[in-house]
């Protein structure tokens, strides 16, 4: 017995061995190996199934799941349909499908199989490989997503992408490649035509020395040429390309762009035939040079002008930087930047700029032709006896252009000329134009964002400063005045029998009355001082940098000048007030806002018990 088992050692160690490699491989290869029944279920040779689907092998194996139950109802009929396929043909079949793990994800599954049979050619069971390919199906949909974004953007650009060979044959991205030569895509990609055939005989040594020189340095080449299109007529092409080489060094391919650059050589060409001396070509040239540097500088600095305005926060910080802005625009010049006033029955003169800006620094809008015809207004109307008549007498060269936003004129901008050439005009009309849209927009969202903030922080009855402006203010002066060892003083008013005033002259005395003591306490502060209304008929004064005295001496002055105080309500004059004032200085009476302003307020209402008309300072009897 012992001898026997000895016999088959070798036998039993190399399927260990096997068992042992196999189980290796299982592990290892980017698949989970399955035995399959027709009822669906299946066995797992590898735990990997759990990774892939969340669960565990025993669950398929105990028969509890079955495969099929994971398959998404709108795959099951089509992967029924290759089982069946298949099993009619040679037993093999591949199919892709998609399942849902544990979690309620989507998992797509490439599926390799073998029917395999029994004696009698019925299906016993199936054997073969689970792949997940979710990740592949991805970066393919991704793929198919760049690939039409890359078509648009090939669709739209004005130029044909190409990746050609040394041997002079191309590959196209698009089908502009057709109105370029007459030939379509076809003809190039499948070799029968190559684009060297096209290239006028006489340009194709330049077009190779081009060539030979980016191989030599840096790859990149810019070259044009003319090629005959299908049509039999000539065509310049611009081309831009780069050199591509293997990891050896040796030319692989190039890619570029093919411009078609025709009208521009024929302009070129009617231009050269216009000049009978080269002298003149020259200087031709050299004058279109110029004017692409300026418009150059004149596209850089508009740029910074949209991009000072856009990091203004009010009209004043604009108009500061618009004058030397538009300046350099419109060097030698002089004008004016005229805004509608508040009232929008004149226009008044925000920004001048230049040596001679305009005398007239207000006028009706009806004196400006721009603004009554709602377009620029230049040379030809000037010409034609249309003159503005804002503009002095002896100017005769001058642009006014209506600053437009969302469809409503808001001002005017002004330009006047020195010089009188026609070209010189026109340029700067069209100049004037580009500069008015980036100043219409930007003044128009500047004047919207005051008027925000305007409400934000203002008492629409009085024009002071709120009660939420006024806790911020006195927040941030008591933070500054404890950094630097100062006072802040506050004075809390009040208006002594407003409910009796009231009454007496009625709610419109009462908003006269509240109107006329905000511009009376405006008057009677410093210019660093903060006037608020902080609720009815109460007022706050916030006095930074103030100590106990100066602040009781000012609501001392306050008390004693609102006496003499008339409110005028059409034709009468209402009866006179007295106030009644409450007085506190950080840090003396409060180190935190609330606490001063409880401390004034306390003040305040020893004031009104102990008769009114008075001043009462915080934390005395």
């Amino acid at each position: 017995m012992v001898r026997e088992y000895s016999e088959f050692e070798p036998t039993l160690e190399a399927l260990r061995k096997m068992e042992q490699e196999f189980t290796m491989l299982l592990a290892n290869i980017p698949a989970i190996l399955f035995k399959g029944y027709l009822d669906g279920s299946i066995d797992f040779f590898d735990q990997k199934v759990e990774a892939l689907t969340g669960f565990s092998r025993a669950e398929f194996e105990s028969r509890r799941l079955k495969w099929t139950d994971l398959i998404l109802e709108e795959d099951r009929q089509p992967t029924k349909m290759i089982f069946l396929q298949a099993l009619k043909g040679d037993k093999a079949y591949v199919r892709e499908y998609r399942i849902k793990d544990k979690q309620g994800n989507v998992i797509w599954i490439h599926e390799r199989s073998h029917i395999v049979c029994d004696a009698g050619g019925q299906a016993e069971y199936v054997s073969g490989l689970f792949f997940d390919r979710t990740e592949q199906k991805r970066l393919e949909e991704k793929l198919r997503q760049t690939e039409k974004e890359f078509h648009i953007v090939m669709d739209n650009i004005p130029a044909v992408l190409f990746k050609g060979g040394i041997d002079g044959s191309i590959d196209t991205f698009d089908d502009k490649i057709a109105t370029l030569t007459g030939y379509p895509k076809e003809e190039f990609d499948s070799r029968r035509l190559i684009w060297t055939d096209l290239i006028f005989p006489e340009d194709l040594d330049q077009v190779k020395q081009a060539f030979i020189h980016a191989l030599k340095t840096n790859k990149s080449y810019i070259r044009e040429y003319r090629i005959r299109p299908k049509t039999g007529n000539m065509v310049w092409v611009h081309e831009r390309s780069h050199i591509v080489c293997d990891p050896e060094g040796k030319v692989a391919y190039v890619s570029g762009l093919f411009f078609d650059i025709t009208e521009r050589k024929e302009l070129e060409a009617t231009v050269a035939e216009q000049n009978s001396q080269l002298s003149e070509a020259n200087s031709r040239l050299t004058s279109w040079a110029q004017e692409l540097e300026q418009r150059n500088d004149e596209i850089s600095l508009l740029g910074r002008l949209g991009e000072l305005l856009q990091s203004c926060n009010t009209s004043e910080e604009a108009s500061l930087g618009i004058g030397q802005s538009v300046q350099n625009l419109f060097p030698g010049n002089s004008g004016a930047v005229y805004l509608f006033n508040s009232s929008h029955n004149l226009l008044e003169a925000t920004t001048l700029w230049g040596e001679a800006p305009p005398s007239e620094t207000v006028f009706a809008p009806d004196e400006c032709w721009a603004l009554r015809r709602g377009r620029p207004h230049g040379a030809t109307e000037i010409a034609a006896g249309f003159k503005c008549r804002h503009v002095q007498p002896d100017q005769t060269a001058y642009l006014c252009v209506p600053l437009v936003a969302q469809g409503e004129a808001i001002g005017v901008f002004h330009v006047l000329l020195g010089a009188t050439d026609p070209m010189q005009i026109e340029r700067k009309e069209n100049l004037a134009l580009r500069v008015s849209d980036h100043l219409g927009l930007a003044l128009a969202k500047l004047k919207l964002q005051e008027a925000l903030q305007h409400l934000s922080v203002r008492d629409p009855l009085t024009g002071l400063f709120n009660r939420r402006y006024m806790e911020e203010s006195m927040e941030r002066e008591l933070i500054r005045a404890a950094r630097q060892g100062k006072e802040v003083g506050v004075i809390m008013v009040d208006i002594d029998h407003f409910k009796r005033f009231n009454d007496t002259f009625g709610h419109d005395g009462g908003d006269a009355l509240l109107r006329k003591l905000a511009k009376f306490l405006q008057k009677h502060v410093r210019g660093s001082d903060i006037a608020c209304r902080y609720g009815g008929e109460e007022f706050t004064l916030i006095l930074p940098d103030a100590s106990l005295e100066i602040t009781q001496q000012r609501a001392e002055q306050i008390l004693a000048a609102v006496r003499d105080l008339r409110v005028q309500q059409g034709q009468k004059v209402l009866d006179p007030i007295t106030l009644s004032l409450g007085v506190a200085v950080f840090p003396g009476h409060g180190n935190t806002h609330r606490a001063l302003l409880q401390a004034a307020d306390v003040a305040l209402y020893r004031a009104k018990e102990t008769g009114r008309d008075r001043v009462c300072l915080a934390g005395k009897d």
